[in-house]
């Protein structure tokens, strides 16, 4: 069947705009299903997440618009998943830091006997603490209030720099494994403060039930350790949170961090 002029343009049009925009969404949607405050938790209507995604792919077209179009249907889908394990890929990256505090509330509340007070935590999804919950939400505030959707955009913009749409896909995820245990390991060390402050209300709780046995400390010890640990967190929470917000921002070491061979 002979295409008309207009037809014809229409198919070159769908073809050099609508297929990159379509390998721009693949990247950018399966990033911002993993960053915390865009998840599916916080943003339940699918509509809304692909709105905000729509709107980042206009922001970034400059970026996306030169991909190489695959040439059959096969390679296409073969392009299209590339392009979400790479958006996967830097989404784990850049929300890994904030699950920093998530673990942090999640030590202190095990520490303080209130695990039984878990509940199901919008933003990651799964059963938290309240402490958990308090500090990963004001993490996502203070990332926020501090122009952190920019550096989120920045790192959009850059992973198509680094990995280009139709280039050669060289993640090295063994760096991001050891990137999750030193997240792992600040989540300990900041937390060590409070829990030492609980360790030695556990002690002296445990010298009192040893000489004055019917006054039953261990009965409070969960509102007396709860106390502790809410007024040690007033004095040392957001020193630590201005000290740890910046490092969230760093996009160049999260993008570093995916690229087999480092630049």
């Amino acid at each position: 069947m002979q295409l008309s002029a207009l037809d014809t343009e229409l198919v070159a049009l769908a073809r050099d705009h609508g297929l990159p925009a379509l390998l721009g969404m693949a990247r950018i949607g399966a990033c911002l299903v993993w960053i915390p405050y865009l998840s599916p938790g916080v943003m339940p209507a699918k509509m809304t997440r692909t709105v905000v995604a729509m709107m980042i792919l206009i922001g970034l077209w400059p970026s996306t618009a030169g991909a190489t179009v695959p040439p059959d249907i096969l390679s296409m889908a073969g392009v299209v998943l590339r392009e979400v394990l790479i958006g996967t890929a830097i989404g784990l990256v850049v929300a890994l830091p904030f699950h920093i505090f998530h673990g942090m509330g999640a030590i202190i509340d095990n520490q303080r006997g209130a695990g039984i007070g878990a509940m199901l935590d919008p933003v990651s999804g799964m059963e938290a603490t309240e402490t958990s919950n308090l500090l990963q939400l004001m993490s996502v505030v203070v990332f926020l209030a501090t122009d952190g959707m920019i550096v989120l955009l920045e790192v959009i913009q850059d992973s198509y720099v680094l990995i280009p749409m139709g280039g050669v896909l060289a993640l090295d995820l063994a760096r991001v494994q050891d990137f999750a245990g030193t997240l792992l390991a600040g989540a300990v060390r900041m937390a060590l403060p409070v829990l030492l402050l609980l360790f030695l209300v556990e002690v002296l709780l445990g010298v009192l039930s040893r000489f004055a046995q019917q006054m039953n400390p261990f009965s409070i010890s969960l509102a007396v350790k709860s106390y502790i640990a809410f007024i040690a967190l007033l004095f040392y929470l957001m020193p630590t949170v201005a000290q740890q917000v910046p490092l969230i921002r760093d996009s160049t070491d999260a993008l570093q961090l995916l690229l087999a061979v480092p630049r």
